[in-house]
């Protein structure tokens, strides 16, 4: 599992970790930071996680969409207006719009949910992810954030 660390709103380290070992203590490389991760109560009988290894709060799912996306929607859109204003008249035009199409379509297929603390924002990839997580819920976080006060 691909671990993303998150501190004062942006990625801070990453690391990978073995569901199956559970080691109690990483280093974390470059920094050579000490990470003691909590497995108890965090990961379920299937091996799948159930809490934050960091900070055990609850967890929400997410789809990582790529960076790419802003661009295949910009252009998906350019191919719609020359569509409507009639400029697709050409083989060359229409393939260009249905590769667009095909781009998008990939990306929205191919795209892997990911899970996502709501207290210390930590992103887990590369896992199984159980049915049961939601995606984000702005009633849960309000719950977080008030028993941390």
């Amino acid at each position: 599992m691909f671990v993303e660390l998150y501190k004062d709103g942006s990625k801070s380290n990453h690391f990978e970790v073995s569901l199956v070992d559970r080691p109690s203590k990483i280093t974390v490389e470059p920094s050579g930071e000490a990470l003691f991760l909590h497995w108890d109560a965090t990961v379920d009988d299937s091996d799948r996680l159930r809490q934050c290894i960091i900070c055990s709060n609850d967890l929400y799912r997410e789809r990582s969409f790529p960076k790419i996306t802003g661009v295949v929607i910009v252009l998906a859109f350019a191919g719609g207006i020359a569509g409507v204003a009639g400029f697709l008249t050409t083989w060359s035009m229409f393939s260009a719009v249905v590769l667009v199409l095909l781009l998008d379509l990939a990306i929205l297929f191919l795209d892997k949910p990911r899970l996502v603390c709501y207290e210390c924002k930590t992103k887990f990839k590369n896992t199984q992810i159980a049915p049961h997580f939601d995606p984000w819920d702005q009633h849960r976080a309000d719950q977080i954030t008030r028993s941390k006060s």
